[in-house]
């Protein structure tokens, strides 16, 4: 085997690169949770309440199975004027028995089967059992949390685990994985 296996901060960089891993995505599920359920709040107390007369799944193929990419609606706004819009967050990921890249009406008796109940304003569309479900979950923004706050921590022994141990090798506390210096002159 080519190569030294034994160089500085190998243990610490295997226990800091993947905490710092699992601390982005909790960062990302926290971020992603949060805006929805701000947006779904926003809309069922500010938003307009109607039906959707019309509603159709966007079905792509996928590598493994297929999903649902985008899902289209007709409704009429106040006025009465027809209008079309899209979901912008949804929870479907049944492709409803598709595997190639269809544009479809949504099967009776699934989640976004016309009539569609649903919250609006001018830019936004989401499906009222939609943002109600994502205002009740507790859950997920404390997985986000704790992911995040558990792997900032972990990285953060890491790091000072890498700085202890450049220290004692007679190197700067930044120079984590240089080997100690030659001194012979």
């Amino acid at each position: 085997m080519a190569g030294r296996v034994d160089w500085p901060g190998r243990g610490p960089t295997w226990l800091g690169v993947p905490a710092l891993l699992v601390a982005i995505v909790g960062a990302l599920i926290f971020t992603d949770i949060h805006e929805r359920q701000a947006t779904s709040r926003y809309l069922l107390s500010n938003g307009i309440s109607t039906t959707a007369d019309s509603v159709e799944l966007n079905v792509y193929p996928g590598k493994g199975s297929p999903f649902v990419g985008e899902i289209f609606i007709k409704f009429r706004d106040r006025s009465s004027q027809p209008v079309q819009g899209q979901l912008l967050y949804f929870q479907d990921d049944d492709p409803h028995g598709l595997s190639e890249h269809a544009t479809v009406p949504a099967p009776p008796g699934t989640r976004y089967a016309a009539p569609l109940t649903i919250a609006y304003d001018p830019a936004t569309v989401l499906a009222t059992v939609d943002a109600q479900l994502w205002l009740a979950d507790r859950r997920t923004p404390r997985i986000g949390v704790s992911m995040a706050g558990g792997g900032l921590a972990i990285t953060l022994v890491a790091l000072g685990l890498l700085t202890r141990d450049a220290r004692r090798r007679g190197v700067a506390w930044w120079q984590w994985y240089t080997d100690v210096p030659d001194r012979r002159g």
